[in-house]
């Protein structure tokens, strides 16, 4: 399989999986089922819900910030903490003056942006929430450095700590970007999650641990499994919940992010880091057309993509 597909896959599964869990952030699994059913095709976000206002095919901060972290490692032809940093502060300088354009930012990540904003250095910024936040943008770093595990470790835990300073939130960055990497290089599935747990262990023992369990539950009914593995935006629920949904469907990847994002609970995160896994692995020939025409972006996302493809090019050209 072409291996720059495989970069474009990666960023684009991020992106649909994204917006088609917009709407139904938030929601109990029963609850999606009554209003939706089977959540097929991207929708906006309802009247009287957290992303009202965004149509059918936006994403949320998701892949916001996922794109502003290859954005930056483009710019920077490789990843800058530095660079980073400012570009999340100068992204939250622009919606702390139009609220519309975080795009649904978490609470981790609006304080540490905030406190960066107020002249805090981005070292001493992040929150101690050991929330997702960190674990749904750390994709372009499992892209661009995949050849090197020990790398790929290191700056996905180094660009959590702007805003995510908690072990767990560490640890769920460091699985994300390892999980994508291992993918990327054509590991078998049961393989990413055992090296992506282990990468994992060490700097949260627990979530490690957490994270391996799920892999015990894929026999199991997808509405069984979830509820068992949870769905809040916790990094020890999101990440094992995204990791469910790319094992369990291994031939079926469009069915992935349908159980992804009508799941329940943190449905966009969930669907995005699944399809980050999926697209590293599988390339972006199973996205479905009818997402890909809705989506917004797509230019940017590719730029992106290829940004990135290049740059690692460069490294072993």
């Amino acid at each position: 399989m072409d291996l720059q597909d495989r970069f474009t896959g990666c960023l684009l599964g991020v992106a649909v999986g994204d917006a088609l869990g917009m709407p139904t952030e938030g929601y109990t699994a029963q609850e999606i089922r009554s209003r939706w059913g089977v959540v097929r095709d991207m929708l906006p976000a309802p009247e009287g819900h957290f992303h009202f206002g965004l149509l059918a095919g936006q994403f949320t901060d998701d892949t916001e910030e996922t794109l502003l972290l290859a954005e930056s490692m483009i710019q920077a032809h490789g990843f800058s903490a530095d660079l980073f940093a400012e570009k999340l502060a100068s992204w939250g300088a622009a919606w702390t003056l139009n609220e519309r354009l975080n795009r649904g930012v978490g609470f981790a990540t609006r304080s540490a942006v905030e406190s960066m904003l107020a002249g805090t250095p981005w070292q001493q910024s992040g929150v101690a929430v050991p929330t997702c936040g960190s674990a749904m943008r750390t994709a372009p770093i499992g892209l661009l450095y995949h050849r090197d595990i020990n790398v790929v470790k290191s700056y996905a835990d180094l660009q959590s700590l702007p805003t995510h300073s908690s072990p767990a939130a560490r640890a769920a960055a460091v699985a994300v970007a390892v999980g994508v990497a291992l993918s990327l290089n054509g590991f078998d599935k049961g393989m990413v999650l055992r090296y992506a747990a282990s990468q994992a262990s060490r700097i949260d023992a627990d979530f490690a641990d957490r994270l391996l369990w799920t892999g015990g539950l894929i026999d199991l009914p997808v509405d069984d499994a979830l509820g068992l593995i949870r769905n809040s935006p916790l990094a020890s629920e999101t990440v094992p919940a995204a990791f469910y949904c790319y094992l369990k469907f291994e031939v079926e990847p469009e069915q992935a992010l349908m159980a992804a994002a009508g799941g329940g609970g943190d449905t966009d995160s969930i669907a995005s880091i699944a399809g980050s896994l999926l697209g590293a692995a599988q390339g972006s020939s199973w996205i479905p057309g009818r997402w890909r025409e809705r989506l917004e972006d797509v230019g940017r996302i590719e730029a992106a993509a290829k940004g990135l493809f290049d740059l690692h090019s460069s490294f072993c050209g």
